[in-house]
């Protein structure tokens, strides 16, 4: 490649320009000879031989990479174009740090990037942040005028299911800030993976309304709605709560499938007494819809609810076709 690419500057397009140089020149690297072990028919000399030939390449790209006045951003946003196997390589060989292309690539990948560098790093005994990494792919931010991150929902999914926090940087400020930035899509990824009760919505909600911050606050609630007002009891049982306008109190209802009944419970505080009121229903006399989401959502958050093969109501009725009347009943004329 031409190495005035690796010049500073400020410009965005120089910045993709040379990241992508870089990644294609990386792709030449011959990645067997990279790790190649002695064996009856290759001496110990030859393969270290080999693999330091193959190695020179990377060596070689990462010291000049080095060598540049480059800030953070850049040099994040360049190695993250590498495919992950040259990321994994150098690291193996203590060219690059584990976490620092691991971070990258959170940004900058996809997930199969971070299950490569994940079990590379386990091979070689060391141990990644998945909590520091997800800051680096779920939070926007300005990398240089003109050129903005705007957040990658595929790695910080992914990141969760590799055991980030969703509650991470000062009980949820991380979250709170993603939907604040505009990307409320990944702040629902965020609370699908803490409405097991490690993300609390609630504060963030009235936080938002106390501080007028209408767009924030509307986000916010939307995302309450779909996960913050769940909570699983059991593998059977979902505890769904809904609060009353003006603090007037609040209705929980709750899903129980092995016994395939459902409680709602009427709590009313603005009232002396503060009557609570209980009805109860079974499945065949509740609304379908309703008992499909609450199945969806004990899955969805873990649980194994009994009789997931059992249809939540009776028997569908069959439609009669037009123009065929009742037993008993002729046909309306024109039918």
């Amino acid at each position: 490649m031409n190495d005035d690419l690796l010049k500073y500057s400020e410009e965005p397009d120089a910045w993709k320009r040379c990241a992508e140089a870089v990644a294609d020149d990386l792709r030449l690297i011959d990645m067997r000879g990279a790790r190649a072990q002695s064996s009856e028919t290759l001496p110990e000399r030859d393969a270290e031989m080999q693999r330091n030939q193959a190695l020179q390449p990377l060596r070689e790209m990462l010291q000049k990479i080095a060598n540049q006045r480059w800030p953070t951003t850049r040099r994040h946003y360049t190695l993250g174009q590498i495919d992950a196997d040259a990321l994994a390589l150098a690291c193996e060989n203590r060219l690059l740090n584990w976490q620092e292309a691991f971070n990258a690539k959170a940004a900058f990948g996809a997930a199969q990037d971070l299950e490569t560098l994940w079990d590379a790093a386990q091979k070689a005994g060391s141990t990644l942040n998945a909590n520091q990494a997800l800051q680096q792919a779920a939070k926007p931010s300005l990398l240089i005028k003109g050129f903005r991150f705007e957040g990658n929902i595929e790695t910080t999914e992914h990141l969760f299911k590799m055991g980030a926090d969703p509650n991470y940087e000062n009980n949820g400020q991380l979250f709170m800030t993603v939907v604040d930035e505009g990307r409320a899509d990944i702040g629902r990824v965020f609370a699908k993976y803490g409405q097991d009760g490690t993300l609390s919505l609630d504060n963030w909600v009235k936080w938002a309304k106390n501080n007028r911050k209408l767009k924030l606050y509307d986000d916010l609630r939307k995302i309450q709605w779909e996960f913050g007002r769940f909570t699983v009891l059991d593998n059977d049982t979902l505890l769904e709560r809904k609060e009353l306008p003006d603090n007037e109190g609040n209705l929980k209802i709750m899903f129980n499938f092995a016994s395939r009944r459902v409680t709602e419970i009427l709590e009313l505080t603005n009232t002396n007494p503060r009557p609570t009121v209980v009805k109860e229903y079974s499945f065949e006399d509740y609304g379908e819809r309703a008992l499909e989401k609450a199945r969806e959502k004990l899955v969805e958050m873990g649980a194994k609810p009994a009789g997931v093969e059992i249809p939540l109501r009776g028997k569908a009725v069959v439609a009669r076709p037009a123009g065929i009347g009742l037993p008993g009943k002729k046909a309306a004329p024109g039918s």
